[in-house]
């Protein structure tokens, strides 16, 4: 026990003079950092030799730990996680930022085919598709990997699909040949169905070996759109069984649920169509009354019962739609249809109500269209629509939180028309130019410190400095040294079990050392230092220049796309002012009609009490 204590207060006092050593030596490395890349690696590295043998002593007292095998098979293996960890992270720029660098370090890993396929998809995913397509044409042009360049024309197939350019897409696809990696199968099968129509080849093998599942919605999506075809071909029973495997549908993700409302409202309008009007009735109850289809549903819901004479069951639907927005197309029939139901069952006061509540909505309804056309019009409003969209259209609490303007007068009057692809298209260009914009103003930002970095490294000399950090490296190189010598001979008085422990962490010390006598060598070898080629400073304010020319490329595009979406949504505000006009009126008609009826009651009815007097 006496030796186990001494050797520790030797190790400890070692660890103080090492910490000594640690901060100075860390001092030369900021300052070297600056000047010379490769004597910076060399800091590094005899600071990482410091920090294992001071951390010997506290390591002492630790349990062993049981080794775990590692999926790790190399050095590169290790270097390279840094790109897996950012692509999986959907941090892209720092994933190319990684790539680059594994590349420059002739990473074997970084340039397999493989590698290059992630790399082209990391740009697309960052919106470089100039970039990317050249580098898949490249990848193509010399690998044998059939695996590879089944991937490589995925996603060149993928990338021309999204430019809306639908033959080059098909030419890619149909390049592929043998099997695909596991990974992208299914994203093939459902492009190709998308590309080459929902009774293609592809799409059955996918029906096939696929299922309803809430991690893959597109398999949902190639179900609809094959019960479509099927339909519109007259293999009515097999569209059917289509329907009906999406409408069965009991998990928790929203794109499938969704999509199966809208199957159970297909299902009852083919059942109308036919005159199954009990089981068109019976699909409608199973749709959900808050979702995507839900406002369309109670509509049907409530025709469905009129038309059986369920006059009763009919009203809830309606009364359920009545407390909707006036926005919606479908509250706005139903305001209308509510009122003539309350008139029909003999319930003249009720209709009365209602038509005077509808009038009322339909006129707010009328302001609110107002509002929504001074709301488009507004200069930033296209942007903070689009780069919100999902938040404005999810979640209330949103409006009074962050936008600039009340979205809820504008948003309901779009349900319809967020189902439209020219607009669901601009959408998209626009946010793809949204995002260019924001990265070309960051990097324009940037210009006047690269200047500042160039002005300051302008007759910067590193030779007198260089030569002193080697000095100063092979000293404290040599002390390291000593002082591992002198912690191994302590080790000799320690049990047996802690100098095993010490074993290990010495080793471990001794290939680091010997790593750092490599890098000091090399370094030593450098002639003179690092000097910056003279074109460089011109080379950058050439890229300042095609920022600023891409910025305003950029701008000019979302100037010319802007009033193609303004023109998009006051079509659709037109629509609903004409729709709302016409039920407006329809209510003041029925108003003024129950008002005479109730007038030639009362006339009647007084007629009556004065011949009977």
């Amino acid at each position: 026990m006496v030796s186990a204590l001494l050797g520790l207060s030797l190790v400890l006092e070692f660890t103080k003079k090492l910490m000594w050593a640690n901060s100075t030596f860390a001092a030369m490395c900021c300052t070297f950092k600056k000047r010379c890349v490769r004597a910076a690696n060399l800091s590094r590295q005899s600071l990482r030799c410091t920090v294992f043998i001071s951390a010997m002593g506290c390591l002492l007292a630790m349990p062993p730990v049981q080794a775990q095998e590692s999926h790790i098979t190399s050095r590169e293996d290790l270097s390279y996680g840094p790109v897996i960890f950012d692509f999986y992270q959907q941090n892209y720029f720092l994933g190319l930022v990684e790539q680059s660098v594994a590349q420059t370090n002739k990473n074997s890993v970084a340039l397999q085919g493989s590698a290059q396929v992630l790399k082209g998809v990391m740009q697309l995913s960052y919106g470089m598709p100039n970039a990317t397509e050249p580098l898949f044409q490249s990848l193509l042009a010399n690998t044998n990997n059939r695996a590879v360049a089944n991937a490589a024309w995925y996603h060149l197939a993928r990338l021309y699909y999204n430019k809306s350019e639908i033959a080059a897409a098909k030419r890619a696809l149909a390049e592929i040949r043998g099997e695909l990696p596991q990974e992208i199968r299914l994203d093939y099968l459902y492009l190709s169905s998308l590309l080459n129509g929902a009774a293609s080849e592809d799409s059955k093998a996918l029906l096939k070996q696929s299922r309803l599942a809430d991690s893959s919605p597109q398999y949902g999506y190639l179900l609809f759109n094959m019960a479509v075809t099927q339909l519109r071909s007259g293999a009515n029973e097999e569209g059917v069984k289509a329907l009906e495997q999406l409408a069965n549908y009991t998990g928790d993700n929203r794109e499938l649920q969704a999509l199966a409302d809208r199957a159970k409202h297909g299902l009852a309008q083919l059942a109308t169509q036919t005159g199954e009007l009990v089981r068109a009735w019976n699909y409608l109850r199973g749709v959900r009354t808050t979702g995507l289809y839900s406002n369309r549903a109670l509509l049907s819901y409530a025709w469905a019962a009129i038309k059986l004479k369920q006059f009763a069951s009919a009203i809830p639907a309606l009364q359920l739609l009545d407390q909707r927005s006036i926005a919606i197309a479908e509250v706005q029939e139903a305001k209308v249809l509510l009122a003539h139901l309350y008139e029909q069952e003999g319930s003249p006061r009720k209709a009365l109500k209602s038509n005077l509540l509808a009038e009322k909505a339909f006129k707010e309804g009328i302001a609110t269209l107002r509002e929504a056309r001074a709301i488009i019009a507004k200069q930033d409003v296209p942007r903070e629509f689009i780069e919100n969209l999902e938040v404005i259209m999810d979640e209330t609490d949103w409006y009074r939180a962050n936008a600039s303007v009340d979205y809820r007068k504008l948003t309901p009057f779009l349900i319809d028309l967020m189902a439209s692809n020219p607009f669901n298209e601009t959408l998209k260009d626009l946010a793809a130019l949204y995002t260019l914009e924001d990265n070309l103003t960051y990097w324009l930002s940037q210009s006047e410190q690269h200047q500042l970095i160039l002005k300051n490294m302008a007759g910067v000399s590193d030779g007198g400095e260089l030569e002193q950090i080697l000095v100063r490296s092979h000293d404290l190189n040599t002390r390291l040294k000593d002082q591992k010598a002198e912690i191994r001979l302590n080790t000799l008085t320690l049990s047996e079990a802690a100098t095993e422990r010490f074993q290990v962490l010495l080793e471990s010390v001794e290939r680091d050392l010997t790593l750092l006598d490599d890098k000091i060598q090399r370094v030593s070898r450098i002639k003179e230092p690092y000097v910056r080629p003279a074109e460089h400073s011109a080379l950058v304010a050439v890229n300042h220049q095609r920022i600023e020319s891409a910025l305003a490329q950029t701008r000019e595009l979302i100037s010319m796309l802007e009033p193609v979406m303004r023109k998009l949504v006051n079509l659709e505000l037109a629509k609903h002012e004409e729709r709302m006009n016409y039920y407006w009126a329809q209510s003041r008609l029925a108003k003024a009609r129950l008002f005479d009826s109730t007038l030639l009651e009362l006339e009647h009815t007084r007629s009556s009490s004065s011949t009977t007097e």
